[in-house]
């Protein structure tokens, strides 16, 4: 055996062992101000699919998702305005709602029979600035 098939040897397993302790220590370090879950929750006896949720501050917040009707025929979007400017919502660009600083509300929209993609978008408004968010996106009956 020589050494530079010893060598190559060491390397590969190496670099091998590397990537595995990489990959799995990586996700220790994430962060992120979304969940998600598939479970069902309970709210008034109404039991309704959960897609996601979480907090958003910036210039906007825009989000794609493709969704099936068999998961439920209407889509919800809901926010709370924590910040210091008016926000307006939007579900694929229509069922627009504006929300002041401090309140909460939310718009839906119909999900099709054929799955596509959605597109949310929260957006500062009238003049531009900051927003900051908190947000749920469920899918249900």
């Amino acid at each position: 055996m020589n050494l530079k098939s010893v060598f190559k040897g060491v390397v590969s397993s190496a670099l091998a062992v590397g990537l595995i302790a990489g990959t799995s220590i990586i996700p220790a370090f994430a962060e992120s101000t979304e969940s998600s879950s598939k479970d069902y929750t309970t709210k008034s006896a109404v039991i309704e699919p959960f897609l996601i949720s979480g907090s958003r501050s910036g210039t906007e917040f825009q989000a794609k998702y493709p969704l099936k009707k068999s998961n439920g025929a209407k889509v919800n979007f809901w926010i709370k305005n924590t910040g210091k400017v008016s926000v307006k919502i939007t579900i694929n660009g229509d069922q627009k709602r504006t929300l002041a600083p401090g309140k909460s509300g939310h718009i839906s929209a119909p999900v099709g029979s054929l799955s596509s993609e959605y597109k949310f978008k929260a957006v500062p408004t009238p003049n531009g600035g900051e927003i900051s968010i908190d947000y749920r996106i469920a899918q249900r009956d």
